[in-house]
């Protein structure tokens, strides 16, 4: 099957192997808490998948508090026991589209086992979750206690999607996808609030300034201050992203847009070609259907790149670009 990287709508969740669906978000029991923000996560899913008018497409995030899903990891030892310790820790923590931890916050217990526990998480490993294969961030979190020996992980009770979230909401997100009227208003809001908390996390800003970025280029058509926030994301992103991140190549397609619609082909060409470089280097750290998808989008951002480059009069290095494209296809 040929995955669009462009255009599609993603109509379900999958975790872990493909084809074993997430289907539950919070126990049974909270019928209504269920409900209610099932409600927010369909509409999050169905709206329209990418963001700008150009169709760039943008990082979700989807939230999953279940034991099956803590269960579903490919890797996940808990922290090593503290003598004498009784904490209970509540670490939230958020999935690269990899599956790897990329943002974690500690609240409750000593602090001693906060660090033990965010250190211990940060190395856990999932496989990639997609919607309609399309690797999808996730939200989530673990209850470590460690008066247990081995120190206990099981999923919290059910969390709104503020708590889970406490500082970065998916307000700015929703708002995009739906085409509000004020979704810059609601963007601008939300990376001022996320930068005004003092316990904001570097990817929390990341996140908030990137999508501010892409609301400036579709709904402000203002690309010079829309390049101001991707470069603000991109310097945050070597704290937590590598290359094998999908999310590193998103956040140069979003500035080589930017570049392109200020008319600067020279920054333009180099945004392109880093953002092939890292989603194809994703393609290679992941299963067959994620890296499906980012194949995809390295054929779109080549295009687009060879596009510019045959605009500017460099037909031959655009024939070259898209040779070499058919080449690792």
């Amino acid at each position: 099957m040929t995955m669009e990287c462009v255009g599609t709508r993603p109509t379900r969740l999958q975790a872990g192997r493909k084809g074993a669906p997430v289907a539950v978000i919070y126990a049974a029991s909270y019928s209504a808490t269920l409900m209610r923000y099932t409600s927010v996560l369909v509409t999050f899913l169905l709206a329209g998948q990418f963001a700008s008018a150009q169709d760039l497409p943008l990082s979700r995030r989807v939230l999953i508090l279940t034991q099956r899903f803590l269960d579903s990891a490919e890797f996940r030892e808990p922290p090593v026991p503290i003598p004498g310790d009784q904490s209970r820790v509540l670490v939230l923590f958020r999935l690269g589209e990899r599956g790897w931890v990329i943002d974690t916050r500690a609240i409750g217990g000593s602090e001693r086992a906060k660090a033990a526990a965010i250190a211990a998480v940060k190395e856990w490993r999932f496989k990639p979750t997609l919607a309609s294969g399309k690797p999808t961030q996730i939200l989530s979190g673990v209850l470590l206690d460690f008066s247990s020996t081995p120190v206990a992980t099981k999923a919290p009770s059910p969390m709104s999607a503020d708590q889970i979230s406490p500082v970065l909401s998916n307000r700015c997100l929703l708002s995009i996808s739906n085409a509000d009227p004020d979704a810059l208003a609601t963007c601008r809001k939300e990376a001022r609030s996320v930068d005004g908390n003092r316990g904001h996390t570097a990817m929390e800003s990341l996140s908030a300034h990137d999508e501010l970025g892409i609301a400036l280029l579709r709904f402000g058509k203002d690309p010079q201050q829309a390049v101001e926030e991707f470069n603000m994301a991109i310097g945050l992103a070597h704290d937590a992203l590598t290359a094998s991140h999908g999310e590193m190549g998103l956040l140069y397609w979003h500035r080589a847009e930017a570049q392109r619609q200020l008319n600067h082909p020279a920054q333009a060409y180099a945004d392109f070609a880093l953002a092939a470089e890292s989603l194809a280097t994703a393609a290679q750290a992941v299963d067959a259907e994620p890296a499906s998808w980012y194949r995809a989008c390295v054929a779109n951002v080549t295009k687009q790149h060879a596009s510019l480059l045959e605009k500017e009069g460099k037909k031959e290095d655009a024939e070259k670009l898209l040779k070499s494209l058919g080449q690792q296809q």
